[in-house]
């Protein structure tokens, strides 16, 4: 494969933000890829910035002690329903089924989003 811009030079690498090869003289390092021209590199930079920010808002390669607050609203509210559904059960002395079977769904859905978000490795 040539160079896109040197015709006449084999290319050495991929342009990471065009695709366009590039040869040893053309080719800039930017220490996460390799780019064919300062806009490219601008252009590699702020996606290298996307990345890193996806990776901090999803906690990648890291391990938190914490559970994510979306899995403890789940766990919060099928306690919550749970609990008060079996107030009004013991209460009543019929089952209150609305609110034990909603208890028992958010709880549900709280452990299986736990177990996906520790299987994918993420703590959102």
């Amino acid at each position: 494969m040539k160079c896109f811009s040197h015709v006449e030079v084999e290319a050495v690498g991929i342009c990471k933000a065009c695709s366009k090869a590039i040869c040893g003289s053309c080719v800039i390092d930017t220490g996460r890829g390799i780019t064919c021209s300062d806009d490219c590199t601008i252009e590699i930079d702020e996606q290298n910035q996307i990345i890193d920010k996806s990776k901090k808002i999803y906690s990648i390669g890291s391990k938190s002690s914490l559970m994510p607050t979306g899995l403890l609203m789940h766990f919060f509210f099928g306690i919550a329903f749970g609990g008060f559904g079996i107030y009004q059960t013991v209460k009543s002395s019929s089952p209150n089924w609305f609110l034990l079977v909603m208890g028992a769904g958010f709880l549900v859905v709280g452990c299986i989003g736990w177990y996906r978000n520790r299987k994918l490795n993420i703590n959102c």
